[in-house]
C-alpha cells in the first residue's frame, strides 16, 4: 500500500520498494539494499540513481557506498515541489505545442471522424470525464449516479462546473437526490441546474455540446466509481442519448425544491 501511495507521489514502483527498504534500515549499502529488496543489483542501483535526482537519499563517500533516505515527510515535501515544477513546465509549454501543431496545417479536416473510444479503470474513467467537462464550449448535460456525488465533488467536478457557470455555459444535470448524497446535490447546485429522477438504477453519461458522449459502465460498489467508459463522437448515438435525457429531465423535479423536502424529512439533530 505504501508503495503504491509514492507511486502516486511520482516515484517508479522500484524506487518506491528501495526508499521503503532504506527508511527500514536506516542506512545501508547498495547490495545490502538489493538483498532486502530482492531485486537484482543493476535494478537497485538505477533506483538508487533515481532517488539520489530527487534529493531522497543521502549517499555517503566511503566505500562501499551507504545511502540513507530522508524522513518522509521531507520526501513528500520534494515530491510536491517536484510535481509543481512539472505542472508549471506543462503550463509553460502547452501553448508552444499548440502553435506548432498549427504548422502542420487541418489535420484530416477533409474526411468524418466518427470514433468510438474504450476508457478502462476508475481512475481514467474519471479524468477523462473531467477533462470532457472543462472542454465544454456551450452546454453540458449529465446524468450521474446517486452514488457517485461525493465522489465527484472529491474529484473537482463542482470547481469546474463553477469556472464553466462563469464562463456562461449551459450545465444540466440529473441524479437521484436522497439523504445520503443532500450535501454533494448542494455543492452541485450552486453552479448547475440540477434536477431530480426518482430512478436509483440510471446510467451515468455526459453529452458535451451535443457532439460527444461519455457513457459510464459503473459497478455496484459503495461509490459507485465507474469502471469503464465509451466515449464517441458519432452524431446517431451522441443524438440517442440526447433523447434519452430529454426524457428524463421533462419528468424531472427542481433539485433545490427536492433538497429542502429531503431535509424536511430528515431534520439535521444537534
Amino acid at each position: 500500500m505504501i508503495v503504491g501511495y509514492l507511486m502516486d507521489f511520482g516515484l517508479t514502483e522500484k524506487e518506491a520498494r528501495v526508499y521503503v527498504t532504506l527508511s527500514r534500515m536506516s542506512s545501508a549499502t547498495g547490495s545490502e539494499t538489493a538483498s532486502a529488496t530482492q531485486l537484482s543489483p543493476l535494478q537497485t542501483y538505477r533506483a538508487l540513481k533515481g532517488l539520489l535526482n530527487y534529493g531522497l537519499v543521502e549517499m555517503s563517500l566511503e566505500r562501499p557506498r551507504r545511502y540513507t533516505p530522508l524522513k518522509i515527510e521531507q520526501a513528500i515535501s520534494l515530491l510536491g515541489q517536484e510535481a509543481e515544477r512539472k505542472l508549471l513546465d506543462f503550463e509553460n509549454k502547452t501553448p508552444l505545442l499548440l502553435k506548432a501543431w498549427t504548422t502542420l496545417g487541418n489535420l484530416g479536416s477533409d474526411r468524418a471522424s466518427f470514433t468510438f473510444r474504450i476508457i478502462q479503470g476508475s481512475k481514467n474513467v474519471s479524468k477523462f470525464r473531467l477533462m470532457l467537462y472543462q472542454s465544454a464550449k456551450k452546454d453540458v448535460a449529465a446524468i450521474m449516479k446517486p452514488n457517485e456525488l461525493a465522489k465527484m465533488v472529491l474529484d473537482g467536478a463542482d470547481d469546474i462546473f463553477q469556472q464553466l457557470s462563469f464562463k456562461n455555459i449551459t450545465l444540466r444535470g440529473l441524479s437521484e437526490l436522497n439523504r445520503y448524497n443532500v450535501d454533494a446535490s448542494k455543492k452541485f447546485l450552486e453552479f448547475i441546474t440540477f434536477h431530480h429522477v426518482n430512478h436509483s438504477n440510471l446510467v451515468p453519461f455526459v453529452i458535451i455540446d451535443g457532439k460527444e458522449a461519455l457513457c459510464c459502465l459503473s459497478r455496484d460498489g459503495r461509490d459507485g466509481v465507474p469502471e469503464n467508459a465509451i466515449w464517441t463522437n458519432h452524431p446517431d448515438l451522441v443524438g440517442i442519448f440526447k433523447e434519452v435525457f430529454e426524457t428524463l429531465w421533462a419528468s424531472s423535479q427542481d433539485g433545490t425544491a427536492r433538497v429542502r423536502e429531503i431535509e424536511r424529512q430528515f431534520p439535521v439533530k444537534f
